[in-house]
């Protein structure tokens, strides 16, 4: 029996149309990964903030999810290792879209070199490649109360992971992650100067320039130190001055005032006033998260007693920063409904203060509606962008035809050639 000197006509078109079609998909999928690959987990917007004698921030963001690490080196040379500020079990770190590492137990006056570690991979910018811890030098006479506000999406939904940036009129930048429940609160206290060489001396009302990143979106505000506590909520993709509004008391103007000058006042300085406060949650809020976080001011190193609920309560404790700022997140979630919260904390004279505050765990899936404080006139830059997945992720696009072009004129090639062969 002789077997057939040629391939039937038909099936060998099929065979090359499947060939060219299984090599221009596994072309176009290569070349496609590469491109989003690259550059989606690139620390942007890096900058240096918080810089104290002990420590200091670095913040970035990335377009898609990433874990976040830095190292650092001394002089010595010895290498340190911190991780993302939201990664409690460094056994298990998480991928975010804003980043948030601060290196603690520097010391002071000491240049460190920085290598940021975004998914396991180095990067070494050339504008962060080293940062200075600032010298140790007394503690201010006075200072500033704490900043704090809340942002929300364009969906009006707390904008959790958000990074807000701050300065105050030749400031060194600080900075804080949005909880959440969308609140966030940056201590001013010790605020320093841009070269932090000394503490920034404070007027009686000084300009304040915010910006919040996240998912590629950045909201950008002006406001001062009297309508700072709080600074009304923002949304995602907007841009605000809140200079225009009246603010708040007269006491908060006393507190920011100028300090005088010692020009032979014998008087000794004050020590720095800190204040005891309950600022998340606030008074009547509607919180989506059944884990919320709960922070104020206190007196450093004090110890403050906080019960939670109302039907069953339960107790913890935390202890005041020596920044004058406590955090505290409940072990077990709260269930939805009414709750309540009360601190007990030592004043600066010694004496115990209570403050409570009632608010409210939504449901699963319950959509915030309210609006945690009044909103100044809104001044839109432009319409937030919408994204295709909830992490915020860009549609996936190729970035370059040239090796779908080349797969389709071999392809071509090909085609003609069996053609060919075909016929003879």
């Amino acid at each position: 029996m002789r077997l057939p000197k040629k391939i039937p006509t038909l099936l060998a078109l099929c065979l090359v149309i499947l060939l060219i079609g299984g090599v221009s998909i596994a072309s176009e999928r290569f070349f496609r990964s590469s491109t989003i690959a690259s550059g989606s987990i690139q620390p942007q917007n890096i900058a240096i903030s918080n810089v104290t004698d002990s420590s200091f921030s670095v913040v970035w963001t990335t377009e898609s999810p990433a874990t976040g690490i830095i190292e650092i080196r001394g002089s010595d040379g010895k290498k340190q290792i911190f991780f993302d500020e939201r990664d409690t079990n460094v056994k298990s770190v998480k991928k975010y879209l804003t980043h948030s590492v601060t290196g603690r137990s520097l010391a002071p006056d000491t240049t460190y070199t920085i290598v940021i570690l975004s998914d396991g991979k180095k990067f070494q910018d050339a504008s962060i490649s080293s940062s200075k811890t600032a010298p140790a030098i007394p503690l201010p006479a006075g200072g500033l109360e704490p900043a704090y506000g809340t942002v929300f999406t364009a969906e009006n939904q707390p904008a959790e992971g958000a990074l807000v940036l701050l300065e105050i009129e030749s400031s060194q930048t600080l900075s804080t992650i949005v909880t959440p429940s969308g609140s966030w609160m940056i201590p001013l206290n010790l605020l320093r100067t841009a070269d932090v060489a000394q503490y920034l001396t404070t007027a009686n009302r000084m300009t304040e320039t915010l910006s919040v990143l996240f998912a590629g979106q950045k909201t950008s505000a002006i406001t001062d130190t009297l309508n700072d506590s709080p600074v009304p909520m923002m949304i995602l993709g907007k841009s605000y001055d809140f200079r225009k509004q009246q603010a708040k008391t007269e006491e908060k103007a006393l507190l920011a005032q100028e300090l005088p000058a010692v020009l032979g006042n014998q008087t000794a300085p004050q020590p720095t006033s800190f204040s005891v406060t309950l600022s998340s949650p606030a008074q009547d809020a509607t919180i989506p998260s059944d884990l919320p976080l709960i922070q104020g001011t206190g007196i450093p190193n004090s110890t403050v007693a906080i019960t939670i609920g109302i039907t069953n309560p339960t107790s913890g404790t935390t202890t005041v920063g020596t920044d004058g700022m406590w955090r505290f997140t409940p072990e077990t979630p709260l269930p939805p409904g009414k709750q309540s919260i009360t601190i007990t904390t030592p004043d600066q004279d010694g004496k115990p203060v209570a403050i409570t505050h009632a608010f409210e765990i939504l449901k699963s899936g319950t959509q915030v509606l309210g609006v945690a404080t009044p909103s100044a006139t809104l001044t839109p830059t432009f319409k937030p962008t919408p994204t295709s997945t909830a992490t915020g992720k860009p549609v996936p696009v190729s970035g370059n035809m040239l090796p779908t072009m080349i797969v389709i004129f071999f392809g071509a090639l090909l085609l003609t050639g069996g053609a060919l062969t075909l016929t003879k």
